[in-house]
């Protein structure tokens, strides 16, 4: 092989793996776990992982919101609530919109529904534009303080989490969730 050819093999396999390395990055997330947010008992989560026995009590958290008010979850006890955790530049999470859409669609104003970013690089007027152009009626907002990345470790997106009607932590599954399983999901949850 002549010098020439092999500088071409080399520096196609060097973009290659580089691009994969990008691609790898922009699908994950390092969490910034300095903010000093407990998570006892949360290492041993994995996709559709049921709560429930570990009693795990949503703290006190606020988030900024796209309409630049401040959520408060402590507000919301008494009512189930599905964080989905997100970015705006993640095309599984605008697909999973669609879900979202339908389960807003099944139960309304009985639950909520919360879309916040993970992205450290996005922010609340991208959360507004994001909200605008995809019409969607539910708050966005920024996961501020990385108070759900650090807690549950967040390393892809979309995640989404159920808070029950009394303050805890329910379900967490990760990926694009089908609207179906999820509403069955929360039906029998809400059943009981």
């Amino acid at each position: 092989m002549s010098l020439e050819k092999a500088l071409i093999l080399i520096f196609l396999v060097s973009v290659t793996s580089v691009g994969i390395l990008v691609g790898a990055a922009f699908l994950t997330f390092t969490p910034n776990t300095n903010s000093g947010n407990a998570n006892s008992g949360t290492e041993a989560i994995t996709t559709d992982t049921d709560l429930i026995d570990l009693s795990l009590k949503v703290p006190d958290w606020n988030f900024l919101m796209s309409d630049d008010s401040l959520l408060s979850i402590r507000n919301y006890e008494g009512k189930y609530i599905v964080a989905d955790l997100m970015a705006t530049w993640c095309s599984s999470c605008a697909a999973q919109n669609v879900n979202l859409k339908e389960l807003y669609e099944t139960f309304g104003d009985s639950i909520l529904i919360i879309s916040l970013s993970v992205d450290t690089a996005d922010t609340i007027s991208m959360m507004a534009e994001y909200k605008e152009s995809k019409g969607l009626p539910w708050p966005h907002g920024l996961d501020s303080g990385g108070s759900f990345t650090n807690y549950f470790k967040i390393r892809s997106v979309p995640t989404l989490v159920i808070i029950d009607d009394a303050g805890y932590f329910r379900w967490v599954h990760v990926g694009i969730w089908d609207a179906d399983d999820m509403i069955d999901t929360l039906s029998i949850m809400m059943a009981h």
